[in-house]
């Protein structure tokens, strides 16, 4: 195969020299606009929460002074470089370049800034190459100066499965606010996949004293109550998170596993028959219990 720009030999139709010259040129190699109401962004690269090709092809002017060792925001830069990778990395895919590449970019613009919001960033973007190792290490030192920051240092502990340090770091968290509904289910998830599901499950209910709504919390919920045996309470759980979401199937999935390991047919028919209104493919599962059931 010969590189479809210089005419070189190459195993891609853009040679790996071609390739660096055009990421140097155009660092965001796609021109499309992108919602950026994940993020706040610069004000001056919003417009009601969407960024326009304009501001991508400005972005990419900066990109370059900034990979040419000259002034640029490279805290901003790679904000935007990994809002790309999450929404543009399986194109990158298909046009055979590194799924990494935005990530990689990213580090790039970060790695050299002194900032906490630097040192946060790239720890973001060591969490996204599934190196939490490296990420807490950055965040040792600066987990305690923001809420986001002591977020992402619990994920990465959580994720190399140093559970009790992380359910310390969440517990201190609490200490200053109790109401934080999103800071209870993290603590609930590292004591789950520590395997002390009573408290998991108790942490799981102070979220939902904050916020009853929360379909999620209700369904991991019942995955604590499952675990201790407590199928009854499990079945209540997921269907409570299936009343505030009927299309939340893992709810479904949850009270279905309980259902036909007991031998309780009917019910489990009654439930397939609930997804199948909800517009889920479960003919032939219904079809199998209904067999079972006679």
């Amino acid at each position: 195969m010969k590189c479809v720009i210089c005419g070189r030999e190459s195993t891609k139709p853009v040679c790996g020299v071609c390739a660096k010259q055009i990421a140097m040129d155009r660092p965001f190699l796609l021109d499309r606009g992108l919602l950026v109401s994940e993020w706040g962004g610069e004000p001056e690269y919003r417009e009601n929460g969407f960024v326009f090709p304009d501001e991508i092809r400005r972005l990419n002017e900066m990109g370059k002074r900034r990979l040419m060792g000259e002034d640029a925001d490279g805290v901003m830069l790679a904000k935007f470089a990994i809002l790309f990778h999450r929404r543009f990395s399986f194109i990158l895919d298909s046009m055979e370049i590194d799924p990494g590449y935005y990530l990689k970019l990213a580090r790039e613009f970060v790695e050299r800034e002194e900032s906490d919001e630097a040192r946060y960033l790239l720890a973001t973007i060591y969490m996204e190459m599934k190196e939490p190792e490296e990420a807490e290490k950055i965040l040792e030192g600066i987990w305690r100066k923001s809420r986001d920051y002591a977020i992402l240092y619990g994920k990465a502990l959580v994720s190399q499965g140093k559970w009790g340090r992380a359910v310390e770091v969440y517990n201190e968290i609490l200490g200053d606010n109790k109401e934080d509904a999103e800071i209870w289910k993290l603590l609930a998830e590292a004591l789950y996949t520590s395997g002390n599901y009573e408290d998991a499950e108790r942490a799981y209910l102070k979220a939902l004293q904050i916020n009853k709504d929360d379909y999620e919390a209700w369904y991991l919920r019942g995955l604590c109550l499952r675990r201790m045996g407590k199928w009854g309470g499990a079945l209540q759980s997921f269907q409570t998170a299936i009343r505030k979401n009927p299309r939340y199937r893992e709810a479904y999935e949850g009270m279905l596993e309980i259902l036909m390991e007991r031998g309780m047919y009917s019910r489990a028919l009654e439930i397939l028959k609930k997804m199948k209104e909800e517009g889920f493919d479960v003919d032939e599962r219904i079809r199998e219990v209904e067999g079972m059931v006679e």
